[in-house]
């Protein structure tokens, strides 16, 4: 019996994480207003994708014109 609740367990936290959604990175300055300035979406993707991709985003703002910028995924 415990078997079979660990298969089930590792199997749903492995379908869960392997889920793909559609999520949006808001980039904003924390100086000022704090208003979103950029909203980048990312489209049938995996979570972990996402975050990664939103964090080269606020990367390159970073280094560019925006040194004050954060983005997160929503």
């Amino acid at each position: 019996m415990n078997k079979l609740v660990l298969a089930v367990t590792v199997l749903v936290a492995l379908s869960m994480s392997a889920c793909k959604k559609d999520y949006n990175c808001d980039c904003k300055e924390t100086t000022g207003t704090q208003a979103t300035f950029e909203t980048t979406s990312y489209p049938n993707t995996r979570l972990v994708d996402a975050q990664k991709a939103c964090k080269d985003r606020q990367s390159l703002w970073q280094n560019t014109s925006k040194p004050n910028t954060v983005c997160t995924i929503l």
